[in-house]
Formats: C-alpha cells, sequence, structure tokens
C-alpha cells in the first residue's frame, strides 16, 4: 500500500494562499486524502491553492481528476489551483495529457505565489497554428467526473454517444489516422467544424482518446502508423 504525506501552510496578505506539499504517490488509494485536505480549504473560503509536487513521482487519473474536478467552482470564487516544483516524469505527463490547457505549472512556490492575480486564460501558451487557438474553458469542465471517475473508481466512457456521439468520434480518430500529433484542442475544433451535431467539447475528446488508449501522443503514432500500414 502506498503512503502519501500531506502538509498545509498559508501565505500572502491575510494568508490568503495555502500551499499543500505532498510527498508519494498520487494513485487511487491516495487520492481520497488529498481530496479531503481540499474539500476543508474550500470550506474555509481558502480558493488559492498551490500544490507543492516535489515530492511526488507518479499521479494517476485520479489524482489529476481531483486537481481539476473543481476548478469551475474555484475561479467562479477568485481562486485558482497552481502546480508547484513537478518532477520531470510528472510534468511529462501533465503535457502529454494537455493539462497545461487547464492548470498553470511553476518551476517554484514563490513563482506560484506571485502567478496569483493573473488571469486563469494564461495558462497554455504553446499554440503551433490557427487551428489550435481553441481554449478549454471553464465551462467545459463540470463533465470530467463523466471522463474520468471519482477517485477510487476505474471508469471510462463505454458507449461513443457519451463522447460527442458516433460522428464525433469517427471525425477524431480519422483525424488522427492523417495527423497523430494533433493536440486534443486540435481535434476539437476538428470535430467541431467535421461533425457540428456532435456538439462534442474538450472532454468529450478526452474521453475518446481514453477509451482508445490513445491519451499519449506516442500511442496516437502508433495507432495512425497501423491504419498507414493497412492502406
Amino acid at each position: 500500500m502506498e503512503n502519501i504525506n500531506i502538509s498545509v501552510s498559508e501565505s500572502g496578505r491575510d494568508k490568503a494562499i495555502s500551499i499543500v506539499r505532498i510527498d508519494g504517490v498520487i494513485d487511487t488509494l491516495t487520492a481520497t486524502q488529498l481530496e479531503d485536505i481540499l474539500e476543508r480549504l474550500f470550506k474555509r473560503r481558502q480558493f488559492k491553492v498551490i500544490l507543492d509536487l516535489a515530492g511526488v513521482d507518479y499521479i494517476s487519473s485520479a489524482g489529476w481528476g481531483i486537481f481539476i474536478s473543481r476548478i469551475k467552482e474555484i475561479r467562479e470564487n477568485g481562486g485558482d489551483i497552481k502546480l508547484a516544483n513537478m518532477v520531470p516524469n510528472v510534468y511529462e505527463i501533465y503535457e502529454l495529457l494537455e493539462f497545461d490547457n487547464i492548470l498553470g505549472a511553476h518551476e517554484n512556490v514563490g513563482s506560484a505565489k506571485l502567478s496569483f492575480g493573473s488571469s486563469p486564460e494564461k495558462i497554455g501558451q504553446k499554440k503551433k497554428d490557427p487551428v489550435a487557438t481553441a481554449r478549454t474553458t471553464v465551462e467545459e469542465l463540470p463533465s470530467i467526473q463523466g471522463v474520468m471517475g471519482s477517485p477510487g473508481r476505474r471508469q471510462i466512457i463505454e458507449d461513443p454517444s457519451d463522447a460527442g456521439g458516433d460522428s464525433g468520434e469517427r471525425v477524431v480518430l480519422e483525424a488522427i489516422k492523417r495527423d497523430p500529433f494533433y493536440t486534443i484542442s486540435e481535434l476539437k475544433v476538428i470535430a467541431e467544424e467535421s461533425a457540428p451535431d456532435s456538439r462534442i467539447n474538450w472532454w468529450g475528446i478526452f474521453g475518446i482518446l481514453k477509451k482508445g488508449g490513445l491519451l499519449m501522443r506516442r500511442s496516437r503514432f502508433r495507432y495512425a502508423r497501423r491504419s498507414w500500414r493497412q492502406g
């Protein structure tokens, strides 16, 4: 059984910023402990949170789900969640899953503190072409539990219609075959243009990729390569 150590300190004017230091592995067994601590902070109206991940070398989908499942509520209350001190292998997953579209990452806690007061829309700047200008907005986030499931539960979309319908799924998979290096945001734009009736959002694309084991770009490349060979 994995262990996790969590400590909380407060900083800033009127101690408005909560710094949550985490050491250990954040998986389905330990994620609920972190969720409980965050819940207590939110009940105290502490909505400015820095997660210091210097001591974390693995985060499961349950952990990532906790980070972002309530981000809409947090930002509506003038707060945000900032990630700090991610080790390289955690940061790699953060980028590969494109959570940089949702949560800001900082090299250290000091930088994260200074970032409070900036608009949440300033996160996720690495867009490579006009197709990628579409951003994940706060309004698109409440459906995360339908994609990633609650902590401690393994839940994926079983019915393609749950991720925007058959047409949306077909469009996404065909786009990956053409270019496996499309980002989730780019795939969202393509799906919106090619299958407008699907009304697919960012989490719908995420769900399609999760269902097909295509969240990692290298997995999408292998999927596309197989289709090229079959063609």
